[in-house]
C-alpha cells in the first residue's frame, strides 16, 4: 500500500471528506492527486497530513512490516481499553483490524477474548457457538508463546461438560490427551470434576470437591440432589431438584436442561411415569434449543 492508499484508508474510515482533511494547508485537488498517487506530498504535507489523522507520521512512510507495528500502536489503547471494561466482542474486533496477522501479545488477547465469549455462549444456552469460540482460543494460544494453560485448561473443563449435554459438542482442535501445565481452579471446574468423580463412583473425592465450590448456589444444591440419587433417596432428590425450579433466581437454560434430565430419573424411579414423560418432553425440546446452529 502506497502513502496515498493509506491517506485515503484513513480517511475513509474516519468518515472525512477530501476538503475537510485538506483543511488551510492544501488544497483538496492537491490531496486528490496525492491519493490517487499522481503527486508525492512533500515532508511537511505528510506532517500535516498525519496530524490531521491522528496518527504518526511514520505511519504514513512506514513500509508493511512497520505499518503492522504502528497499526497495533495506534489502536492498542482503544484495545486494552475494551478489554478491561469487559468489552470482549469490540476487543476481538479491535484485534482483528489493527492487526490481520496477529503477532504474540495480539493472538494471547485474542485467545483470552475468545475463551469469554465462548463462555458467555455457553452459558447462554448457544452451545454451537460456544464450541466455535472455544475452538478458536485454542488456534491462538498456539500462535503465542506466553504461556496458555490456564486457558486450555478452561476450554477443557467446558469441553467436558458439555460432551455430558451430547456427544455432538466436541473440539475440533483440543488434544484431550496433552499433559497441561496448570489446572483451571472455579467453581464450576470443581462442580463438573465432581459430576465425573461420582460417574466413576468416586463419591468422597466427590464430596471434597463440593466442599471447594462457593459463590454459585446451583452447584452445590444440584450436587446435594445427586448425592440423594445415589444413596437411592429418590423422593428426596426429587424435591430438592423441585426446589431449584421454584427458586427465586430462574435457572439459566444448561441450569434447567440439567435439572430436567435429574427429575425424569427421580420420576421414573418412584413410579411417577406421568411426571417422568413431562420432565422428558420439556428436555428434548430444551436439548434442541440448545443445539440449535445460530
Amino acid at each position: 500500500m502506497n502513502i496515498g492508499e493509506k491517506i485515503r484508508e484513513l480517511r475513509v474510515a474516519k468518515l472525512m471528506t477530501q476538503s475537510e482533511l485538506a483543511g488551510t494547508q492544501i488544497t483538496r485537488n492537491m490531496l486528490s492527486c496525492i491519493e490517487n498517487g499522481s503527486a508525492q506530498p512533500s515532508l511537511s504535507t505528510i506532517l500535516y497530513i498525519a496530524k490531521r489523522l491522528n496518527v504518526p507520521a511514520g505511519f504514513l512512510l512506514a513500509e508493511e512490516g512497520d505499518e503492522l507495528i504502528y497499526r497495533k500502536m495506534s489502536s492498542f489503547g482503544n484495545i486494552k481499553r475494551a478489554y478491561l471494561a469487559g468489552d470482549l466482542h469490540g476487543c476481538r474486533s479491535l484485534c482483528l483490524s489493527s492487526c490481520p496477522h496477529p503477532d504474540d501479545e495480539i493472538s494471547l488477547l485474542l485467545a483470552e477474548c475468545d475463551v469469554g465469549i465462548a463462555e458467555e455462549e455457553f452459558w447462554s444456552g448457544r452451545l454451537r457457538a460456544a464450541c466455535r469460540f472455544f475452538d478458536e482460543a485454542l488456534v491462538y494460544t498456539d500462535k503465542t508463546m506466553y504461556p496458555t494453560g490456564h486457558i486450555e485448561a478452561r476450554v477443557g473443563i467446558f469441553f467436558r461438560y458439555m460432551h455430558r449435554i451430547s456427544p455432538t459438542l466436541y473440539s475440533d482442535v483440543l488434544d484431550e490427551e496433552k499433559v497441561l501445565p496448570v489446572a483451571w481452579k472455579s467453581p464450576f471446574a470443581s462442580y463438573t470434576e465432581a459430576l465425573e468423580a461420582m460417574d466413576e463412583g468416586e463419591y468422597a473425592r466427590a464430596g471434597e470437591l463440593r466442599e471447594q465450590i462457593g459463590g454459585d448456589p446451583f452447584f452445590a444444591l444440584h450436587l446435594d440432589s445427586c448425592f440423594l440419587m445415589a444413596e437411592g433417596n429418590y423422593r428426596g432428590a426429587k424435591q430438592a431438584l423441585q426446589a431449584l425450579l421454584q427458586a427465586e433466581n430462574p435457572l439459566n437454560e444448561i441450569e434447567l436442561y440439567t435439572v430436567l434430565c435429574e427429575l425424569e430419573i427421580c420420576c421414573r424411579e418412584t413410579e411417577d411415569y406421568k411426571g417422568a414423560y413431562g420432565y422428558a418432553s420439556e428436555k428434548v425440546q430444551l436439548l434442541e434449543q440448545l443445539l440449535k446452529e445460530i
